[in-house]
């Protein structure tokens, strides 16, 4: 599975750096946002965490409905527990989706495909007021599919704006503490404003 994602990244890096002599064909989006997480489990319920995320996502133009997306971003995920703990899952995350345009100037975009997260740190606040790393005890990479919807706002030729909502459902177990008797998944909405730069 792993050897799959990193051959499509290496696929749309290519297409990008090759792409970058079709003025208009690339764009690179800074943006910031919240995120909402929390862990999916048919075991246990857990209360969401709110954090910070941001980044960069680059885009290319197949047509003027297609394009592929890809990028580099922090993402906070984790949960709190019935116990009061937050776990503080923070992770750089590589979509490699689909984006699908549509209205009549083109404006919405609907995003679909898979992402990797690659841990950073892990940390667990305990309800004592003791914070403990637990990145021994989380799996180094996590596999999911992201979901998105949003919309830009045309500010001039070369730039807009742009709002939207992003889904992440993680499909893997992330527990490597082998304490548990069921999986936890990662899941994550993020609400996010960034700026569109075309190249």
């Amino acid at each position: 599975m792993k050897k799959l994602f990193l051959t499509a990244f290496a696929v749309f890096v290519f297409v990008v750096v090759n792409a970058q002599s079709d003025n208009g064909d690339f764009t690179l989006a800074p943006q910031v946002g919240v995120n909402f997480s929390t862990y999916s489990s048919s075991d246990a319920s857990y209360d969401a965490r709110t954090s910070f995320a941001g980044g960069i996502v680059g885009e290319y133009y197949l047509s003027d409905r297609w394009s592929l997306r890809s990028g580099l971003l922090y993402d906070s995920m984790g949960a709190k527990d019935s116990y009061d703990n937050i776990d503080k899952l923070n992770y750089l995350t590589i979509p490699l989706n689909a984006n699908w345009h549509f209205g009549k100037t083109r404006n919405w975009y609907l995003n679909f495909g898979p992402a990797v997260a690659i841990i950073l740190s892990a940390k667990s606040d305990l309800s004592g007021g003791q914070t403990i790393d637990v990145k021994d005890y989380v799996s180094g990479t996590d596999i999911g599919i992201a979901l998105g919807i949003g919309y830009k706002f045309d500010i001039n030729d070369n730039f807009q704006l742009c709002i939207d909502y992003q889904g992440y459902g993680g499909i893997i177990n992330i527990d490597n503490s082998n304490n548990l008797p069921y999986d936890i998944r990662n899941s994550r909405s993020s609400f996010n404003i960034g700026g569109i730069f075309k190249l």
